[in-house]
């Protein structure tokens, strides 16, 4: 998927949580060369409902997931 893509994908979920009333959601982006996951932090820095972001736990996926922990 493309950036652009992804990042339209990420808004809708993010949406979708905030209704819902969840504080942390999780974005499987995989690690490749790490772009993908830049972008999409690069994003995340630009939403005000975004508290914090950061890799999820080596033991289940690292760098491959961020955790989103939404006020």
């Amino acid at each position: 998927m493309r950036a652009d893509e992804a990042i339209s994908k990420v808004l809708e979920h993010l949406d979708e949580a905030l209704l819902c009333g969840a504080q942390t959601i999780k974005i499987l982006h995989g690690k490749g060369n790490g772009i993908l996951r830049e972008q999409i932090r690069q994003h995340l820095a630009t939403l005000p409902y975004v508290s914090r972001y950061h890799d999820e736990h080596v033991q289940y996926g690292g760098t491959g997931i961020t955790v989103v922990e939404m006020d």
